[in-house]
């Protein structure tokens, strides 16, 4: 929970709503002048080879391990998850982009030759460049405060680009922590700035002179993020939530998959736009004893705060959010849903605690089916068929992640084809985004663009194409026209594209007037 007064924030423990922090919002001013640094700076970072960009990564991933356990507390503090949700998946991802960026970003972004097909263009060379954009507005959500802006800084950066982090006003203590560790790990001033604020100051970062916008978070803010970019064409990168749907065929096993829907439904509270928020199992004969195992596996799991070494699940982030879920499940209870566990908050702990929910007797019409929750609540629907189920999870305005669960391979596999998202994992749920070598985007109203792997690497650059050729000899398709140029062009797309018999008569038209005046008949 976030409040606003003097023109500071409060940074608020979710679990305790106590205030362990007050920061400045930042105007105008302090805006520009990060951006001005930025820009200042980028002249020299740019410059530098990725060789020694990348001795610096090593250096930030030296810093982050250790400091690690400081890093993990002040994550589970300000945001309320379990400290092995802190290390797990806040500190793995950004301490394998480090490795991976070192070892893999000259390779994939060196110069790239390429050569043409066509005869007439062979004396000409062709070269991709993969250059810095220059100042990257960088956005980040309150969910996962430290893993993913830092994994989008540090490729910014190490491609040569320069970066300004606007944190979560709900995460501001982390956004500064982030600046800190670039400034420890020997980035020179500039290369990674931070401004705290609200939306006003994120407002302000995206209506800059910037060279992209990268954004994490809700549709709603996402759709402001663009209408401010418009006005200076800045390109923007959405990563904007989802309502991920996991599909659980007949044969998975009932005891291991229950635990696994159970993790991807409730780790960080449900707070994940990868977390499973739709179940569909397809009819068999253990599907009521999965239900039940689901059920089993839920009632084990301990609310708490992370200082409770034993929690499970803590808070989720404020009373905003709370009162959403709450929304949400009371809605599905009116309209006939069955809660089998959980369906309340938990008003014996201080913090914004729900407990762990199940619900049976959904229907799609329900807003526990079709908005995203960000809670942790699991909707079950058991269905007949596999085109049912793919035809449910694809009915959807989100379009990021989903899941398939079950032992035949080819079966999940072909299902995962036919699932319109960004990533479909097979056994298994929300990993994907800690390993630096895999792409992350959605479709739909969950963005576009990707991080991560090359194809992130790709939307940090500009791609630059140079052609190169020698003087001297004027080509057949300049100044000037006429009758006997027209027939050697016309000859020279039968000679290369014709059927045979006209490969043969387009040849010899081609011989016949390339050499005569253009202007000839």
């Amino acid at each position: 929970m976030v409040s606003t007064k003097s023109a500071t924030i409060q940074s608020i423990n979710p679990a305790t709503r106590e205030v362990i922090g007050e920061l400045p919002v930042m105007g105008e001013t302090q805006v520009q002048s990060a951006i001005a640094q930025a820009w200042k700076t980028f002249e020299d970072w740019q410059l530098l080879s990725y060789n020694d960009r990348a001795k610096k990564i090593l250096n930030l991933r030296r810093v982050i391990a250790k400091n690690a356990d400081s890093i993990a507390e002040l994550i589970s503090k300000e945001v309320g998850k379990p400290l092995s949700e802190s290390y797990a998946a806040e500190l793995n991802g950004p301490l394998d982009t480090c490795v991976w960026l070192s070892d893999n970003a000259d390779r994939l972004l060196s110069d790239q030759m390429i050569m043409l097909s066509n005869p007439l263009l062979s004396t000409k060379q062709n070269l991709i460049a993969f250059e810095p954009l220059g100042v990257i507005g960088v956005i980040a959500p309150w969910n996962y405060p430290f893993s993913i802006p830092m994994m989008t800084i540090a490729m910014a950066v190490m491609v040569g680009n320069t970066v300004v982090l606007k944190p979560s006003e709900k995460s501001s203590l982390i956004g500064i922590r982030i600046g800190e560790l670039f400034e420890e790990a020997g980035f020179p001033q500039g290369v990674v700035s931070v401004v705290t604020g609200d939306r006003n100051t994120g407002k302000l970062l995206s209506e800059s002179k910037l060279s992209k916008v990268i954004f994490t978070g809700s549709f709603e803010g996402g759709c402001k993020v663009m209408q401010q970019a418009a006005n200076n064409v800045t390109p923007v990168s959405l990563e904007l939530g989802g309502k991920d749907a996991a599909i659980v065929l007949p044969c998975a096993p009932v005891n291991w998959t229950a635990k696994a829907l159970a993790w991807g439904a409730f780790t960080n509270a449900g707070q994940a736009c990868a977390s499973i928020e739709r179940v569909y199992i397809i009819k068999g004969k253990h599907t009521e004893k999965l239900i039940a195992e689901i059920v089993k596996e839920t009632q084990k799991l301990k609310l708490g705060p992370y200082t409770d070494p034993k929690s499970d699940i803590g808070p989720v982030i404020d009373a905003h959010q709370l009162d959403k879920i709450v929304r949400q499940v009371e809605d599905a209870r009116e309209s006939g849903a069955t809660i089998l566990t959980g369906g309340r908050k938990v008003d014996e702990l201080p913090g914004f605690f729900y407990e762990p929910t199940v619900i049976t007797g959904v229907k799609h019409s329900m807003a526990i089916m079709k908005e995203e929750t960000f809670g942790p609540v699991m909707p079950i629907m058991v269905v007949d068929t596999e085109d049912e189920a793919v035809e449910l999870a694809n009915d959807s305005e989100f379009g990021l992640c989903a899941s398939v669960w079950g032992k035949n391979l080819k079966r999940a596999e072909n299902i995962a084809r036919d699932l319109q998202v960004g990533t479909v994992t097979i056994n298994d749920c929300l990993f994907t985004h800690a390993a630096p070598q895999l792409p992350w985007g959605g479709l739909k109203k969950s963005g576009f663009g990707r991080s991560h792997s090359k194809f992130g690497l790709m939307d940090l650059v500009n791609i630059k194409h140079i052609n190169i050729d020698a003087p001297g000899v004027a080509k057949i398709w300049w100044y000037p026209y006429g009758t006997n140029r027209m027939k050697t062009l016309r000859g020279g797309i039968q000679m290369f594209h014709g059927t045979f018999g006209k490969k043969i008569s387009g040849f010899f038209a081609f011989l016949a007037n390339i050499a005569k005046n253009p202007k000839g008949s």
